[in-house]
C-alpha cells in the first residue's frame, strides 16, 4: 500500500499564523498536531493542547522545533511505524529534494490498515504456517486458484522463536475444504479455518488491539 492515496494536500501553518485561526483549522481537521513553516521551510510542529493554554496572539511561541517526515514513495507500514516510534499523530511527506508534498495523519493510516483486512467481504479464512524460507505468496495464490477460488487478502505474522511464518488467508468462498487439502498437498501446515462471521470477529478484535497498541 503506497502512501500516495492517503496524503492530504495541506499547506503548513506559517509561524506567524494567528493562534485562533490555527486552533480552528485543527478542530476542522480533527488533528492534534500540525506542521509549521518558517521562512517557507518546514520548521516544527504545533500542538493543539499548547495552543489552547497559550495567551499569545500568534502560534510562534508554542511551536516545537523539529518534525517527523517520510519520503513520498514510502509504504503505509513504514509511515505507521515511524508515527509509533515518534509517538506522533502527523507525518510530513517530502520528495527526494526534501520539498513539501503533503501531510499524513495517524487516522488516515489506520483507515488504510483496516481497508487491507477485507472485513466487509464475504469468505472464509484459513491460517497456515510454514518455514520462513518456504513462504511464497505467488505459490499460495496459485494453489488457491487451482482449487477454483481466489485470495482476497493475506495477513502475515512471525511465529516467535520458531523461524516460521503464519499466514491468515481470506478467501472469496465460505467453503475452504478443497483449498485446505490443496495447501496440505504442498506441505503447508493448516492450523485453523474459520467461517466468515468468525473471521470478522477475530480481525475486528485484533484491529482494536492494534489501535490500543499504538496509543490512538
Amino acid at each position: 500500500m503506497h502512501i500516495a492515496e492517503y496524503i492530504q494536500e495541506f499547506e503548513p501553518m506559517d509561524i506567524n499564523t494567528p493562534r485562533q485561526a490555527c486552533i480552528d483549522t485543527m478542530l476542522d481537521m480533527m488533528c492534534m498536531q500540525l506542521p509549521v513553516w518558517k521562512e517557507s521551510e518546514i520548521y516544527g510542529v504545533v500542538e493543539l493542547d499548547e495552543l489552547l493554554h497559550s495567551q499569545e496572539d500568534t502560534i510562534e511561541s508554542v511551536v516545537e522545533p523539529g518534525y517527523l517526515s517520510i519520503h513520498q514513495n514510502s509504504h503505509v507500514y513504514e509511515a505507521l511505524d515511524a508515527l509509533q516510534i515518534a509517538n506522533a499523530s502527523i507525518c510530513c511527506v517530502l520528495n527526494e529534494n526534501k520539498q513539501w508534498v503533503g501531510l499524513l495523519t495517524k487516522d488516515s493510516l489506520l483507515k488504510a490498515m483496516s481497508d487491507t483486512l477485507t472485513i466487509n467481504q464475504n469468505g472464509a479464512v484459513v491460517v497456515v504456517e510454514m518455514a520462513a524460507h518456504q513462504y511464497s505468496s505467488s505459490e499460495i495464490c496459485r494453489i488457491i486458484e487451482s482449487e477454483g477460488a481466489q485470495m482476497l487478502g493475506m495477513w502475515l505474522e512471525n511465529v516467535p522463536n520458531s523461524g516460521r511464518i503464519r499466514a491468515n488467508i481470506k478467501l472469496n468462498t465460505n467453503n475452504a475444504e478443497r483449498i485446505i487439502s490443496g495447501l496440505r498437498r504442498y506441505n503447508y501446515d493448516v492450523m485453523y479455518s474459520y467461517g466468515d462471521d468468525d473471521y470478522k470477529e477475530i480481525v475486528e478484535r485484533r484491529f482494536q488491539s492494534l489501535m490500543k497498541y499504538i496509543d490512538l
